[in-house]
């Protein structure tokens, strides 16, 4: 595997970002979801360096970014991402974000486009996250919300372990638990509070509708939100492809079955 470069990009005054980049070619850009870090695609990597410029980053306030008080919300990470383009000299990416990640790659098409975009592989999110009805693509209505930030305001460490656990289809290993819930805790916990409270209220449906045959785009989703994703999308992005895989760690339970869904996309559409 080509080497990595470990560096710090500064994205607004005070701010900066830790990032990681390895190989040659097209960027390739893996935004973690919420309170994850660069960790997380270690298996993603080494399979993608050999052909493309693989860039994994921590959010602010997650892994080894700089923590702030203000600007814990996916606006500022959706603005943070944008600069960090810019400042990498990003060009014709594609961007694969994982669960909160997938709001700050809508937020920075909300705010600027998809002028420096070739691609979006969006990862176990939908536009819209809040959906209280069943039926409809999204995570939950007002009861589970407040009961998660409850348990997290009360019990941080077991609130986040079970959290992780939830992310696997099949018993996660206790190593690999205890290991993914360590990287989600180095978001301290009012960052984790404001960042589960904002992403409920977004909703990038009128992003996903605008793009929708301009620009490719695949979704990959878990298993348990297939169906209703399918449908949403034939509605609001037909054009979108739509893949089914495991449960919302499948780019790391099953990573082979993942990095072939991405090879093929990237395949087809040329990237």
């Amino acid at each position: 595997m080509p080497a990595t470069t470990k560096s710090y990009v500064e994205v607004a005054p005070g701010v900066e970002l830790h990032v990681e980049e390895t190989g040659y070619g097209r960027p390739l850009v893996f935004v973690p979801g919420w309170t994850m870090t660069t960790e997380v695609f270690a298996r993603q990597v080494p399979h993608f360096a050999d052909r493309h410029r693989v860039v994994v980053f921590d959010p602010r306030g997650q892994g080894r970014s700089t923590r702030t008080l203000e600007g814990n919300s996916y606006p500022q990470h959706g603005a943070d991402l944008a600069r960090l383009v810019d400042a990498l000299g990003l060009a014709d990416a594609v961007f694969v974000p994982w669960s909160y990640g997938c709001l700050e790659v809508w937020q920075m098409i909300r705010d600027r486009g998809t002028d420096r975009m070739a691609g979006a592989i969006f990862v176990d999110e939908a536009p819209k996250p809040y959906q209280p009805d069943p039926d409809i693509w999204g995570e939950g209505g007002g009861e589970y919300i407040v009961d998660f930030q409850r348990a997290l305001t009360d019990r941080h460490r077991e609130a986040t372990r079970a959290f992780c656990a939830g992310m696997w289809q099949g018993a996660p290993p206790a190593g690999e638990l205890d290991w993914v819930a360590d990287q989600s805790m180095l978001a301290p916990l009012y960052v984790a509070l404001l960042l589960a409270a904002d992403g409920v209220t977004r909703d990038f449906t009128a992003e996903a509708e605008s793009i929708d045959g301009k620009l490719p785009v695949m979704h990959i989703v878990c298993e348990t939100n297939g169906d209703v994703a399918r449908r949403w999308l034939e509605t609001h992005s037909p054009a979108a492809r739509c893949e089914v895989l495991g449960e919302h760690f499948m780019f790391w339970e099953f990573a082979e079955r993942f990095n072939a869904l991405v090879d093929d996309f990237l395949h087809d559409n040329d990237l």
